[in-house]
């Protein structure tokens, strides 16, 4: 799990980071922003629209959107905006784990998605060519925590579809390599992901047990 609820730093002071689809003011249509807010309290500090992932290395997550502000007139004002959040997770945490929420392109049911083991390991978000878009793409990698040629698995034109107090969701395309008439195919893709722990070491008596 993330810390509960999910705390960014910000200078010295521990936020809540969340990534949700609300109706802003004037709008019909359901709109993506990002927030942060005071722990505990649903007091809305600052908000993003349109929040765009930029990148994730190491426990540092970059979101870019606009920022809407009011200036002196009282006019609406918005300006492009970028936040360098730092996730607070516990001391035991490795990593992060990604459950796949598509096979082959088909949405799991959600509850297989989320009892399932998932892939462990270190995730980034950054930047890349793509070969098979033939242009720049944000790309996510779960590299796995044993030293390995290939990521445990990777999406391309990644995006942030929501973030709670617990987890997030990622969503993007998966490259499906061409097999016997097959030819290689983009289908969708989306990972749950939450923070990997270090499993706690069996005592002697509890490894006794076992046998």
């Amino acid at each position: 799990m993330l810390a509960a609820p999910v705390p960014v730093v910000e200078g010295a002071i521990l936020l809540e980071l969340l990534v949700v689809d609300v109706t802003l003011e004037g709008n019909r249509r359901p709109s993506k922003v990002a927030r942060l807010q005071v722990i505990g309290v649903p007091r809305i500090l600052a908000q993003l629209a349109r929040p765009k992932l930029v990148r994730v290395q190491g426990w540092n997550i970059v979101l870019s959107g606009i920022e809407a502000t009011r200036d002196e007139s009282g006019h609406t004002r918005e300006v492009a905006q970028t936040w360098v959040c730092k996730l607070f997770v516990p001391e035991n945490a490795i990593g992060f784990r990604a459950r796949e929420l598509y096979r082959s392109g088909v949405a799991l049911p959600k509850k297989l998605a989320r009892e399932s083991g998932g892939s462990r390991g270190l995730l980034a978000v950054a930047d890349d060519y793509s070969n098979v878009l033939q242009r720049q793409a944000t790309c996510a990698e779960l590299r796995g925590h044993q030293i390995s040629t290939f990521p445990e698995g990777r999406l391309i034109d990644c995006y942030i579809e929501w973030m709670s107090e617990e987890s997030f969701e990622l969503g993007g395309l998966q490259l499906r390599s061409s097999f016997e008439s097959r030819p290689e195919q983009l289908e969708r893709g989306g990972w749950l992901v939450g923070i990997d722990m270090k499993e706690r070491e069996l005592t002697k008596s509890e490894a006794g047990m076992i046998r």
